[in-house]
Parts: C-alpha cells; sequence; structure tokens
C-alpha cells in the first residue's frame, strides 16, 4: 500500500503539470514550473513545509502544489533607519538618521533563524544601539567621536547579526540634529573662542613689540630720546585735534635740551620747527 502510494503520487504530479501545460503551455513552463534565478539571487526551497534545498543562479525546476521557494538577493543593500529622538548624556535631545549596509551572506539562516523579515530586525536593532551609545556621551563628545561610533554601533550589530546570516557592511550616522537654540549657542560660543585667540594674537604682538622698543631704548643716548620724543610731539600737533596738552615732563626736555646741545644742532632746529607747527 504504501509503495502504491509512493508512486501515485509522482504520476498524479505529472498528469497535473501536463494538464496545465495543455490549459495555457507558456504559463505553465513559466510561472509554474521553472523559475529564474539571477546571478545575484538565491532561493531557499520548501517541501511539504519542510525545508528542502537552496537553488543557485539559473532555471530551476520546481514541483507544483509541492515546492514553495523564497528569493534573497544576495548584494548589498542600503537600509535607511528612521529618525529617531535620542538624549545624550547633557539631557540635550537630539534627532538621529542612521542608514546600515547589510549584505545577506546565508539564505537558509536569514529565513529561518529571523522571526520577522531580517530588514526590519536589522533596523530595530540598529535604533537601539544608536540610543544606547549617544545616551551615554555629552555633546561634546558625540560631535568629536563621529567615526568612533560608527565603527562601534557596526561592530556591535555585525555581532549580534552573524547568527541570522546577514554581515553588516557598515553602518553611519548620516545626520544628528541638535535644537535650534543649542545651535545658537554652539555658534556663539565658536565666535567667543575666535575673539578669545584674536585677543591672544593681538597681545603676543603688543609684547614682541614692547620688548623691541624696550631693547632698542636700552641702546639710545639721552640725545637720541630727546630727539625721538620731539618728533612725536610733532606728529600730535600735525593730527586733527585743535587743543595740544604739553606733559609735565615737557619743561624737563627744554631744560634737557638746553643743556645738551648747542644753537645750531639738530635737535634745537627740530624743538623750534615742532613749536611753530604747535603754534599754528
Amino acid at each position: 500500500m504504501v509503495v502504491l502510494l509512493l508512486l501515485a503520487v509522482p504520476v498524479i504530479v505529472v498528469f497535473a503539470g501536463l494538464g496545465l501545460a495543455v490549459k495555457s503551455p507558456k504559463n505553465m513552463v513559466m510561472d509554474k514550473l521553472l523559475f529564474e534565478f539571477r546571478e545575484y539571487e538565491r532561493g531557499v526551497v520548501y517541501r511539504f513545509g519542510k525545508l528542502h534545498r537552496v537553488v543557485d543562479p539559473g532555471w530551476r525546476l520546481m514541483v507544483p502544489f509541492i515546492d514553495k521557494f523564497v528569493k534573497y538577493d544576495m548584494r548589498t543593500e542600503a537600509i535607511d533607519v528612521p529618525p529617531q529622538e535620542v538624549i545624550t548624556k547633557d539631557a540635550v535631545k537630539l534627532i538621529i538618521d542612521a542608514v546600515v549596509f547589510i549584505k545577506v551572506i546565508d539564505p537558509v539562516k536569514a529565513e529561518v533563524r529571523v522571526e520577522q523579515d531580517y530588514r526590519k530586525a536589522v533596523e530595530e536593532y540598529v535604533k537601539g544601539r544608536v540610543r544606547n551609545v549617544v545616551g551615554s556621551l555629552d555633546l561634546k563628545e558625540l560631535y568629536a567621536q563621529i567615526g568612533d561610533i560608527n565603527k562601534q554601533i557596526r561592530d556591535e550589530v555585525r555581532k549580534m547579526t552573524a547568527d541570522w546570516g546577514v554581515d553588516i557592511v557598515d553602518t553611519e550616522l548620516i545626520d544628528v540634529t541638535p535644537p535650534e537654540e543649542v545651535v545658537t549657542a554652539m555658534q556663539a560660543q565658536e565666535i567667543a573662542e575666535r575673539y578669545k585667540e584674536a585677543a591672544k594674537e593681538e597681545a603676543a604682538a603688543t609684547m614682541i613689540k614692547i620688548d623691541a622698543i624696550k631693547n632698542a631704548a636700552g641702546k639710545l643716548n639721552d640725545k637720541a630720546l630727546t630727539y625721538l620724543y620731539l618728533q612725536s610731539l610733532k606728529d600730535v600737533a600735525n593730527g586733527q585735534a585743535s587743543k595740544i596738552i604739553f606733559p609735565l615732563e615737557f619743561s624737563k626736555l627744554a631744560e634737557g635740551i638746553s643743556k645738551g646741545v648747542g644753537g645750531g644742532s639738530n635737535l634745537e632746529k627740530a624743538a623750534e620747527k615742532f613749536l611753530r607747527a604747535a603754534a599754528k
């Protein structure tokens, strides 16, 4: 009885196939018996509801009503993880958008070891890892360590999905958007830092000038210093101001001129020239 049954099943299948072929030969061949699998596709075949085999690229024969199959694309594909709100360690709310690049390496595992579609499973797991990693960092650390964070999430997801027949090629946080007030504060801080650096550079330049003048002044005698003082006062007199206030040291300067130089010296001429200009 069992032998007869085993012989009857193939006969029934053959006659059923012939009947379908007579009814619609083209559709029978293309849709019921022969199926095309392209170079980047694999097929997981079930027979009587049990895992039967994996088919490679080419034209593959399936037994009508008995064989069922699921196609898997073996190429790398991108999964766009929807934007989600994440709170950093310093309580800043961010909107983070991520993308995951995955590739099926074992279609049987991807089919039988993941309860739902493997893409959805990877997406949900990545969302959870992003929340955990970002939540352990403050905002500055997050921006400074984007590359390391991408690598950390990729490695953790890859380890998790190794038994799913899926390889995580890469993960990237493609958009990290802080609130508008945080952006404004960060811009203000950056501007303040630039002003601070500029002030430091200006102060350093001023110190260099002061040191240079100090070194040069140490090599000048009283006559030379007197001449430079007169030249400075002359520059003041040639300015736009309507009043000139002479410093108290001017009396000492005049006394030094009278003692140190003769009537025909260049310093005296310079002093006379300065006084004429000041009188105007």
